[in-house]
Formats: C-alpha cells, sequence, structure tokens
C-alpha cells in the first residue's frame, strides 16, 4: 500500500512529489499516474519517483490521493478512479475552481481536502490555502496539511473563500512575472544591457519580498519610505496612480475569481 499516490504528474505534481521526497518521505511511498508517456520518463528517471499511466491501478493501492489534473479534466478523472475509493481513502484537491461537492458527487461520501497551491511550491516557497469537506476529520487535515507544508506555507480557510485564494496567491506568481517583464524591458529601453536588467530587476523582487516578510510596516507604509516629494520614484508612482493601475489591477483578480467560479460549475 502506498503512502500516497498523485494523478496528474505535470508541473505541480512534480512538484509536490519532489518537495515531499526532499522533506524525507521515501520514494516508494509514493506513486504517480500520468499518461505521457515522457513526462513518466522524467518522473521515474529523474525524480525516482514511481509512476504508472493506470490511475485506477495507483488510487487502489493508495491511503491518501493528491488530484493534480486540469479543472476541465476532473470530472473524467474522478469517473474513471471511482470504483477504486472507498471511504477510508482522502481526496486532496489542487485543481482551482473545482468545488468539494463534484468529489463527493462522483466519489461518495468520502473524505476531501480542497487545496489552492502556487507554483513557488516547485522550490519549496509555495502558498497553499486549504478547505476541508463535510467529511473530512481533524487527522485528515493534518495528513493534508503535512503533504503542502513541504512545499511552502499554508492557511486553512473556509471553501466559500477558495476562489477568492486562487485569483490572489493561485494566479498571483503570474501577476509578479508580468510586472518582472515590463520592468526588464523598461530597464533595455534605458540602454541596460539583457544581463544587467534581469538582475536588477530579480534582485529588486527578491529584495523588496523580503522586506515586506520582515518589517512589520504595512505595504504602503513601505511605499512611503521609498517615495521622496518629487523624487523619481514619485514621479513614476504618480504616473501609475494617474492611469488607474490599482483599480485596474483589482479588476484583473476580479476576472480570476470570476473565471475560476466559472471552472468549478464545469
Amino acid at each position: 500500500m502506498k503512502q500516497l499516490a498523485i494523478v496528474g504528474g505535470g508541473f505541480m505534481g512534480g512538484a509536490l512529489a519532489e518537495g515531499l521526497v526532499d522533506s524525507g518521505w521515501k520514494r516508494d511511498s509514493l506513486v504517480i499516474a500520468e499518461v505521457r508517456e515522457q513526462r513518466r520518463h522524467f518522473l521515474t528517471e529523474v525524480l525516482r519517483v514511481p509512476a504508472t499511466a493506470d490511475a485506477l491501478e495507483a488510487v487502489r493501492d493508495a491511503e491518501t490521493v493528491l488530484f493534480a489534473v486540469k479543472p476541465q479534466n476532473m470530472r473524467e478523472v474522478l469517473t474513471r478512479v471511482a470504483p477504486a475509493f472507498t471511504p477510508q481513502k482522502l481526496a486532496i484537491s489542487i485543481a482551482a475552481g473545482v468545488p468539494i461537492a463534484t468529489f463527493h458527487e462522483l466519489l461518495g461520501d468520502v473524505p476531501v481536502i480542497r487545496t489552492m497551491p502556487n507554483t513557488p511550491a516547485a522550490i519549496g516557497h509555495g502558498m497553499t490555502a486549504l478547505a476541508r469537506g463535510r467529511h473530512a476529520a481533524d487527522a485528515h487535515l493534518a495528513t493534508a496539511l503535512n503533504i503542502l507544508s513541504t512545499v511552502g506555507k499554508t492557511i486553512v480557510v473556509n471553501e466559500e473563500q477558495m476562489d477568492s485564494v486562487t485569483a490572489v496567491s493561485g494566479s498571483g506568481p503570474a501577476y509578479v512575472f508580468l510586472l518582472a517583464e515590463a520592468l526588464i524591458t523598461a530597464a533595455m529601453q534605458q540602454g541596460l544591457s539583457r544581463e544587467h536588467a534581469h538582475m536588477l530587476t530579480y534582485q529588486t523582487f527578491i529584495g523588496a519580498a523580503n522586506l515586506l516578510m520582515h518589517d512589520p510596516a504595512e505595504p504602503a507604509e513601505l511605499r512611503a519610505r521609498v517615495t521622496s516629494p518629487n523624487g523619481t520614484t514619485h514621479a513614476a508612482v504618480t504616473h501609475l496612480l494617474e492611469q488607474r493601475w490599482p483599480e485596474v489591477f483589482v479588476e484583473a483578480v476580479h476576472r480570476a475569481h470570476r473565471r475560476a467560479t466559472e471552472l468549478g460549475r464545469g
């Protein structure tokens, strides 16, 4: 009996497996179900984690099952593995927008923990929110926290908040990457080399993120500290405010939330 089966061996499924192994889990306590042959080869040869093309077999032989497939494919996958599922197995989902009710509909009255990690989990700096279903006990939540905490920080929320989590932290890395793209482009337009543009941007993001984590001041206060009246930062920030950049950004998050809700409706 495997301790954990991961159904879906893509980026997030592989990152979770790697995080678990790095934290001390034995490789042979895991199994990953992945339909793509090339990806299975990577999982077995590079990560050295057992992989199979048969999701039903993987689920049948595991105590806990983590579903890491695309939201659009979740109903098909759940229908396929349902014959192997029992109330003694814990189902953990990392699929954006898919409600716990979908798992109960297709798997029955099984314990379910719905989660939303993000891509920095691949380097152990992820952020994951977890919400438990009505059949999940404290021990099930503890199991899920144990798994997801290997790849970053975790919080527990109500399921009604999960689409908001998806819009903020699930999609959040893409917002940061988009801003980094723009800053690199601006740096190069100002005459800096590509190498220097990347280095200046990346280290600025790393430093600012660490300052946010370690300084008790709110982001607005930190921004005020670097924004001298009529200085260079003031000129840039004033332009962003005049262009209603904060309002545009907030609307973008609202749209991500709306899309997460749509995905949950199938």
